[in-house]
């Protein structure tokens, strides 16, 4: 239906060769070959576009030149080997049996750079091919989780042939490479004042991470960091049962739906979706030492996601807004629009945005992303030329866990919560 903008994944994504994975010792070639494949359709799932495996590599290679170049391990060799295959990238690997541990290595190859530009390594103890499976998509995820955007002579090319296709609508063009201001800020938080910092109590993990309360008033500024810097908190409702000390505060955390702190005078309960964590009260001479030394910041994740929406066949559209420190939406709105598969998406250049009573309306170069509001509801279409495409909205609010951890627009970065580094 949307066959524009599948080949828009197509065209944002370079060609890339999965080559046989290295079986060393202990590691049957059957084993190997059958972690080969299983790459293969992982990295054809995020990185979308043409992969060549080893049935391609052998109609372009000859035998001899496959023995020859199959054996080098230099980066200079494998470059010479993605252009002898015309491909931008390569993704090798292997996997060895030492002592009781599985030992897995990938790597992503620049072809152009000649260099290797992103890493997977695992050790599995007492592991198993099934071990080696389940964690596939993880390790596919960091080779390609900062891997640049084709050349735009290569996205052209695609674009152009797609245009030449019969009854379908152009889709939106990839936005040009530029750097863009990061989706987070690092600033001194305006709300903090000595007075109210005395009172926090102070709880930590054992492993260098705080989270700040005071246990006695809801309203006061709650905080989650190191003991170098700590980020402010955004919070919502809470509980306090003044007789026995104890008391709960929900915060913002879209990942897990939302995370909640629960404590006691003694202890108290990190819950981050359905993982909880027990945290031990510091001591107040200590705590206040590590609050004084530590610097206190403003809200840390400054963009919220204002529409979402796909097709019937998995193309996502989101569209996301810069947010000010108290979390309202900030003026410009500095909208971006992004568009693709999980784990996928591409960033759209807009021409123009409209937001008023009658919805949203998001002008590319490739056509328009339209949301007319319904009620409590928005009519959602991709709209190119005469065509008119439905789409299937979907609210932010409810959709954290999809767009801040599965679309991989935002996927890895910190937000400034407690739950950082704990999903």
């Amino acid at each position: 239906m949307l066959a524009s903008l599948l080949a828009l994944s197509l065209a944002a994504s370079p060609r890339i060769a999965v080559l046989p994975i290295v079986a060393g010792e202990g590691v049957s070639e059957k084993t190997a070959a059958a972690l080969t494949e299983a790459l293969a359709a992982e990295v054809r799932k995020r990185a979308g576009g043409e992969v060549i495996t080893q049935r391609e590599i052998n109609t372009v290679l000859s035998l001899e030149r496959q023995k020859a170049m199959m054996g080098c391990a230099s980066d200079a060799c494998m470059a010479e080997l993605g252009g002898a295959l015309g491909v931008e990238q390569l993704v090798n690997g292997d996997i060895a049996r030492v002592g009781e541990s599985l030992l897995v290595h990938y790597r992503l190859i620049e072809v152009g750079k000649v260099r290797v530009v992103a890493q997977a390594d695992r050790r599995l103890r007492k592991g198993t091919l099934d071990d080696l499976l389940d964690l596939l998509p993880a390790m596919t995820g960091e080779l390609f989780a900062a891997t640049p955007p084709p050349p735009p002579e290569r996205r052209a090319q695609a674009e152009s042939e797609e245009g030449g296709r019969i009854g379908t609508a152009p889709g939106p063009t990839p936005a040009p490479e530029r750097k863009l201001p990061p989706p987070w800020a690092e600033e001194p938080d305006r709300k903090a004042n000595p007075g109210a910092v005395a009172k926090l109590v102070l709880w930590e993990d054992g492993s260098g991470n705080y989270v700040a309360f005071d246990p006695v008033d809801l309203d006061a500024p709650g905080y989650a960091g190191t003991a170098r810097k700590m980020h402010r908190l955004r919070v919502g409702s809470g509980f306090l049962d003044g007789g026995q000390g104890t008391g709960s505060h929900s915060f913002w955390d879209p990942r897990v739906g939302g995370g909640r702190f629960e404590w006691t005078p003694a202890e108290a309960k990190l819950s981050c979706g359905q993982r909880e964590l027990p945290l031990k009260r510091v001591p107040a001479v200590e705590a206040q030492k590590i609050l004084a030394r530590a610097e206190l910041l403003a809200p840390r994740w400054r963009r919220v996601p204002h529409l979402l929406a796909r097709d019937d066949e998995g193309t996502y559209f989101l569209v996301d807004g810069a947010r000010d420190a108290e979390g309202d939406p900030a003026d410009p709105p500095d909208y971006r629009l992004y568009v693709g598969k999980k784990g996928g998406l591409s960033r759209i250049d807009l021409l123009d945005s409209i937001k008023d009573s009658g919805g949203l309306v998001f002008i590319t170069s490739g056509g328009r992303l339209v949301a007319r509001q319904q009620g409590r509801k928005y009519a959602v279409e991709w709209s190119a030329g005469n065509t008119r495409i439905a789409l299937t909205w979907l609210e932010p609010a409810e959709q954290g866990p999809l767009i801040y951890r599965e679309l991989g627009v935002y996927a890895g970065q910190s937000l400034g919560t407690p739950c950082d580094g704990r999903l």
